[in-house]
């Protein structure tokens, strides 16, 4: 099947537009209002868009890309809510952005060598959904709730760091970088 004209800026937009959930749960989040349900609509249009785009053969290696920026700038957005509203919650939030901008750093490092994508999968998806308890538990405002939850996140985001070595630099036979 051969890409539809213009398939790659349809995939991009589809993939943009999970910032606007990102806004509506850092709003919830400065309100004081629960985000569980705008965080599940945001993981949910997440694994859609991909999945989506996949069938209709619109997913390139730029809307790879920008799904990543995506998902680090909703994820900037709603934290800043989050470590403004419960201090308790920003230690825990400052290993999350250590460990985001490391693999990000090495991910465009793979891009800029070898021109691929990387997909993070099973790892990066730990470590996302980890994050997304965590932002849930802390905009509770328990604190012995924000710091186990912290914790656990912050543990599984540590123990995954490591699988973004995985064939760093390197050219892939898919032309994917896949963790």
């Amino acid at each position: 099947m051969t890409k539809i004209k213009g398939g790659e800026a349809v995939g991009i937009a589809i993939t943009t537009a999970r910032l606007g959930i990102a806004e509506i749960m850092a709003r919830h989040v400065k309100n004081e209002k629960p985000i569980y349900l705008d965080m599940a609509a945001f993981i949910a249009a997440d694994i859609m868009d991909g999945e989506v785009l996949r069938k209709f053969d619109l997913d390139t290696p730029n809307r790879r890309i920008a799904d990543g920026v995506v998902d680090h700038i909703s994820m900037g957005r709603v934290v800043l809510e989050v470590i403004k509203k419960y201090p308790a919650a920003r230690p825990y939030v400052s290993i999350l952005t250590a460990r985001a901008a490391a693999v990000g750093g090495m991910n465009a490092f793979h891009l800029v060598e070898t021109g691929e994508a990387t997909k993070g999968q099973r790892y990066q998806k730990a470590t996302n959904l980890a994050t997304a308890a965590f932002a849930i538990c802390a905009t509770t405002g328990n604190e012995k709730l924000t710091h186990i939850s912290g914790a656990i996140a912050s543990g599984i985001a540590l123990a995954t760091a490591p699988a973004n070595l995985k064939g760093l630099g390197q050219k892939c036979e898919e032309g994917i970088r896949k963790l």
